[in-house]
């Protein structure tokens, strides 16, 4: 799996009190809070953390791919990693400032994320699900940031639009991995782009989808059998 990754040559006043170790571009959330995930489909709270401010936090060592829901509810930055065994920085899994509200994928590639690290300017919280409680694509789905689907049809073309964050000076980032359905290992890339984006990529079949983004996206599936 592949992490969006980009040279940042200045940073603004603010990023004194939290440097992205990843180099992503920070979503800057100005106005009303954006909107929360859908709710997922019911399944059991695997590890739940939360706090209010610079936290390093341990994930339970038996943990395998789950789905992090990560919100905030602070108004200044928020930055959260992704770390090793060794607690270095595996991935960036979010880059913002002020209240925000995602969902991303963990310990479906080869790396094993041991830990968080959560900057933060207000209270937080993090919760382990399963991979069950991903989001079902059926035709169509949109959503305001990262998130993690779950597609359980047959071969299919999928349509993916990136509809670019204004509040970033490249239009922010897209990277779409998918998975396999139980989190097991890797699948296939569907998209790497930077800014607003149109394209198509074919699904060959049932899996967990990976959306990491700057802004709203939509994606749709018209089968080989529709």
């Amino acid at each position: 799996m592949n992490w969006f990754r980009r040279d940042r040559a200045e940073w603004d006043s603010k990023a004194a009190k939290a440097v992205p170790l990843t180099g992503i571009a920070k979503t800057d959330r100005a106005g009303p809070p954006a909107p929360a995930p859908a709710p997922p489909t019911d399944g059991p709270v695997l590890q739940h953390i939360a706090g209010d401010g610079h936290q390093v936090a341990p994930l339970t060592p038996d943990l395998g791919p789950v789905i992090l829901h990560i919100t905030y509810d602070g108004p200044g930055d928020f930055v959260v990693d992704a770390l090793d065994g060794k607690l270095r920085s595996a991935s960036q899994l979010v880059y913002a400032e002020g209240p925000f509200s995602c969902r991303s994928l963990i310990n479906a590639g080869d790396e094993k994320v041991r830990a968080v690290r959560v900057q933060a300017d207000g209270p937080w919280s993090v919760d382990a699900v399963p991979v069950s409680t991903a989001l079902g694509l059926h035709s169509q789905v949109r959503r305001p940031a990262s998130d993690v689907l779950r597609y359980e049809g047959g071969p299919g073309i999928a349509t993916l639009r990136h509809e670019g964050d204004p509040n970033t000076g490249d239009g922010g980032y897209f990277l779409v991995d998918t998975f396999e359905v139980d989190g097991s290992g890797f699948v296939d890339q569907l998209a790497n782009h930077i800014g607003p984006w149109r394209g198509e990529a074919p699904l060959t079949g049932p899996c967990l989808i990976f959306v990491r983004s700057d802004g709203p996206w939509s994606i749709s599936v018209h089968t080989l059998e529709g």
